[in-house]
C-alpha cells in the first residue's frame, strides 16, 4: 500500500468499525430497555429509511451528527438521561443521517486516482464491520454496559472528522439539488427481496441473544464477528443461486440443534452464503446495465436502494410478526422466509424500473 493510501485506507476503515461497533452496541442498548420486538424491530428500520432520504451532501455536517448521535447513546449507556426507548432510536437516527450525508463526498474523496480501488474499498469496509463486532465482544466486559463501545465509536470517527475539516478534503464537486434515490435509480426486485431477508435475520437478533438465549453482548459480538468473518472468505460457490437461500434456512433452523458455541460458528458458513448471493446479485445487475463504469455504479446504487428499501419493510415486518406472534415464534418466521425465498425467487436475475 502506497503512502498516499495510507491516510484514506486508515480513515475509511475507521469509519466502518465505527459504524459497526455503533450499529450492535445500539442494538443491545436497546434490547435492555425495551422487550417489545416492534420497538426493537424500530432500530435497524429507522437506520434503514435515513439512507432514502435525499438528503444534501455535506461531510463536515454528516461527521458532526454521527458523532452527536453517539454521545447521545453515551449519555443514555451511561443513565445520564430516563430508561426511555426513545433516546436510542432518535440517536440512531441522527448517526444514520450523518452517515448519509457525509457518504457521498467521502467516497468520492476516497476513490479519487491514486488513493483507493473500489475493491479496496468492499474490503476495508468488511474489515471494519468485523474489527467493530470483535469490539462489541471485548469492550463489553471493562464496564458491564456499552459505554466504552460508545465512547470508542466516538474516538473512531475522529479521522474521518479531521479529514473533512481539513483544506486537503476537496472531493468533485456534488449536484446541487438533491434527488429522491428511489426516483433516480428504480427498485430492483431481488435486491429489494434480499434486502427483506436480512433485515429481518438482524432485526431482533441483540434481543433473541439476550432474552432467548440467555447471553450478554459479548455472545452478540461474537455472532455477529461469525458472519462478518464469513462474508469476509471468498469461496466458490458452486450452488444454484435459489439454493442460496435454502442453505440458510437450514443453517438458521440447525442452530435449535447445538449449543450455544455451535450456533455462533453456524453463521459463519451463513455470512459466506449472503456474500455469495450478493456477489451473484452484484454480477446479474452490472451486466445487465452493460458496460462502462457509470452503469455499473447505477447499477451497484440501484442494488443498495432496493435493498435498504428491503431492510426496512423486514425490520418491521419481523418485529410486527413477533410482537404478535411471540418472540420465540421470530426464528419460524424467519426460516420460513428464506424457505420461501428458496421456492418463489426468480432463478434469474428480473430488475424493475
Amino acid at each position: 500500500m502506497s503512502n498516499r493510501a495510507a491516510l484514506p485506507s486508515l480513515v475509511w476503515f475507521s469509519q466502518s468499525t465505527a459504524q459497526s461497533l455503533a450499529g450492535a452496541s445500539a442494538g443491545w442498548l436497546l434490547s435492555g430497555l425495551s422487550q417489545a420486538p416492534l420497538v426493537n424491530g424500530l432500530l435497524p428500520a429507522l437506520t434503514a429509511s435515513t439512507t432514502l432520504l435525499p438528503l444534501r451532501p455535506r461531510a463536515r455536517l454528516g461527521m458532526v451528527l454521527q458523532l452527536g448521535g453517539l454521545l447521545l447513546l453515551l449519555a443514555v449507556a451511561l443513565k445520564r438521561l430516563g430508561p426511555s426507548p426513545v433516546w436510542p432510536l432518535v440517536a440512531s437516527g441522527l448517526v444514520g443521517l450523518g452517515r448519509t450525508a457525509s457518504l457521498l463526498p467521502l467516497q468520492r474523496w476516497l476513490l479519487a486516482p491514486r488513493r483507493l480501488s473500489l475493491s479496496w474499498l468492499q474490503r476495508l469496509g468488511d474489515a471494519g464491520g468485523l474489527a467493530g463486532s470483535l469490539l462489541t465482544a471485548l469492550l463489553f466486559p471493562l464496564l458491564r454496559n456499552t459505554a466504552p463501545q460508545f465512547a470508542m465509536a466516538a474516538l473512531l470517527l475522529l479521522p474521518g472528522l479531521l479529514l473533512v475539516s481539513s483544506p486537503r478534503f476537496r472531493p468533485p464537486p456534488a449536484e446541487s439539488t438533491p434527488v429522491s434515490p428511489v426516483a433516480a435509480s428504480g427498485l430492483d426486485l431481488r435486491g429489494g427481496a434480499q434486502g427483506v431477508l436480512f433485515g429481518a435475520l438482524f432485526a431482533l437478533l441483540p434481543l433473541w441473544v439476550r432474552t432467548i438465549g440467555g447471553g450478554d453482548c459479548v455472545d452478540l459480538g461474537l455472532v455477529l464477528a461469525a458472519y462478518g468473518l464469513g462474508r469476509m472468505l471468498t469461496l466458490p460457490l458452486l450452488l444454484p443461486g435459489w439454493s442460496l437461500y435454502a442453505a440458510m434456512a437450514l443453517l438458521l433452523q440447525a442452530t435449535t440443534w447445538l449449543p450455544a458455541w455451535g450456533s455462533t460458528a453456524l453463521f459463519m458458513p451463513l455470512g459466506a452464503l449472503a456474500a455469495g448471493s450478493d456477489g451473484r446479485l452484484a454480477a446479474s445487475r452490472i451486466a445487465g446495465e452493460g458496460e462502462g463504469s457509470v452503469g455499473a455504479a447505477e447499477g451497484l446504487a440501484r442494488i443498495d436502494r432496493s435493498m435498504a428499501i428491503g431492510s426496512l419493510v423486514g425490520s418491521l415486518a419481523m418485529g410486527a410478526g413477533s410482537q404478535l406472534l411471540g418472540l420465540p415464534h421470530a426464528r419460524i418466521l424467519i426460516v420460513a422466509a428464506y424457505g420461501l425465498a428458496a421456492l418463489v425467487l426468480p432463478r434469474r436475475h428480473a430488475p424493475t424500473a
